[in-house]
């Protein structure tokens, strides 16, 4: 059964899968023993207990006072609610952002930017030798799929049926969920090539159905990453963002979190190459697949920024660290798993063959039909239960890695660590990121303050055994480490992208 628990822990269920040095002191940077049980849940051992993060300011901002922000969301061309700092309108309005990594682009340019972008939807597209469907077909004359979300958004911006079209983006199909700090992405602070993402979380609309109950979000949603800029190193931004819980909510906060993201977001080729820090843009949903609904496939695809051509485009590429689903219960990936067990246990995917990284990665919509990644039924006899020396724990640490894995069945979630919202919801997120979905997964157990008081449990799908998660805390952890201008990094991402 899988569920999530708020209570102490007994030692025999928690694996420390990192043990610190001391609490509330500076400890000496140094690679952390790794300790692993069959009941192993990878929490975060944090050898600091302060200062605690005030979640919702300096980790994950979905406060509807930020997201709805009536000057910073609307569109920086044609929006016409009044602002308290001019200067910001429209900074968080997914049509400025556009218009950024397109290079500076007006709402003509960004438009075909945007639209050439959805239209690699419309048409088969072949990503390192890897076919990736269309998302879109045609149902009595009338379109389905992505080409009815494309046409719906041209029809409300009174464009014509084909052709060129400035779009309406006071009336952009994307509500903002959240605005993510990635910090704990940094790697070493001193030799990284970034300090870290920055992260906005955008979900699909659906512009005729804003009177439902959900004011027509979809089950899609899209994330523009962006590379922290050399503006700071990781410690500089570690602190901006702890500093922003500081500021109370309104535009106290908003101004300082807009001077944040504008520095990483806003067109500069003097200090960054090619003028953008995008680093990729990242959808997943299952509003596009054409089948019946019974027989929808999530997808996960992610897309580079290429200027190369001298006008820039959001270009398809590989999904890092996921094989193509075809690979799954192969000889292939029999292969991989079975000769580089060490590495995996290290969480080190970097032997995976390039040729089996596929453009997309899918799971069947149907909680009984996701895809599980596990060796062929013929090499299952490697398994340690079943006499070889493989362990099923090994095979979770590869899953874990990989999108469809991380996004569902390996964390028990539903596809989002970032839900879709109507208009006056937060987001939610999955128990994976947070168990408790507010700041109580940052709290810690009173017997032992390396350990969260709260993580979400499930029941693995392949030898039942338990897993435990809350990488919020991990994230935390390593935010506390880069405050004691302690360099490197304590922790694998552990399945958080």
């Amino acid at each position: 059964m899988m569920k999530s628990y708020a209570k102490q822990l007994p030692w025999c269920v928690m694996a420390l899968i990192l043990v610190g040095c001391g609490r509330d002191v500076m400890p000496e940077p140094q690679a952390p023993a790794v300790t692993r049980t069959a009941k192993q849940g990878i929490i975060a051992a944090c050898p600091f207990n302060s200062p605690v993060l005030d979640m919702e300011k300096s980790l994950v901002v979905r406060d509807l006072s930020v997201v709805n922000d009536p000057c910073r969301t609307q569109s920086p061309w044609t929006g016409t609610a009044s602002c308290a700092s001019p200067s910001s309108k429209g900074q968080w309005n997914f049509g400025y952002l556009m218009s950024q990594i397109a290079g500076n682009k007006d709402a003509a340019g960004t438009s075909d930017f945007v639209l050439k972008w959805l239209n690699t939807w419309m048409t088969d597209q072949v990503v390192n030798g890897h076919v990736m469907g269309a998302r879109t077909g045609m149902l009595s004359g009338n379109p389905t799929g992505m080409g009815k979300f494309i046409k719906t958004w041209r029809d409300k911006s009174f464009c014509p049926a084909s052709g060129a079209c400035t779009l309406d983006f006071n009336q952009a199909p994307f509500r903002l969920l959240a605005i993510v700090n990635r910090v704990d992405l940094s790697g070493n602070a001193y030799g990284s090539d970034s300090p870290g993402e920055l992260r906005f979380v955008f979900g699909f609309v659906d512009l005729n159905g804003l009177a439902s109950a959900t004011n027509g979000a979809m089950k899609a949603t899209v994330i523009l990453e962006y590379k922290l800029t050399p503006h700071n190193d990781a410690f500089g931004w570690a602190d901006d963002w702890y500093s922003l819980a500081a500021r109370g909510w309104g535009e106290p906060f908003n101004v300082a979190l807009g001077q944040l993201t504008t520095r990483v977001t806003q067109y500069n080729p003097g200090v960054v190459s090619g003028g953008s820090a995008l680093s990729q843009a990242r959808t997943n949903e299952i509003e596009f697949d054409t089948n019946t609904l019974a027989n929808r496939v999530w997808e996960l695809r992610e897309q580079k920024r290429d200027c190369s051509t001298g006008t820039c485009l959001l270009r398809p590429d590989t999904v890092k660290l996921t094989p193509d689903s075809l690979y799954n219960k192969s000889g292939s990936l029999d292969g991989y798993l079975l000769a580089n067990a060490g590495l995996i246990n290290a969480e080190d995917l970097s032997t995976l063959p390039a040729v089996m990284v596929g453009g997309a990665s899918r799971s069947p919509g149907a909680q009984t039909l996701q895809l599980v990644w596990d060796l062929t039924d013929g090499a299952q006899g490697s398994y340690q239960q079943n006499g070889g020396t493989f362990a099923t724990n090994t095979r979770h640490l590869f899953a874990l890695q990989t999108c469809n894995g991380c996004h569902y069945a390996e964390t028990h979630s539903s596809n989002f660590h970032v839900a879709p919202r109507s208009i006056n919801m937060r987001a939610a997120l999955s128990r994976f990121v947070a168990p408790t979905n507010d700041q109580g997964s940052l709290e810690a157990n009173s017997w032992d303050l390396s350990q969260p008081l709260q993580y979400h449990t499930f029941t693995d799908p392949v030898d039942f055994e338990d897993r435990q998660y809350n990488d919020l805390w991990r994230r935390q952890c390593e935010m506390q480490r880069l405050l004691r201008f302690i360099p490197e990094p304590l922790f694998k991402p552990s399945g958080g992208h």
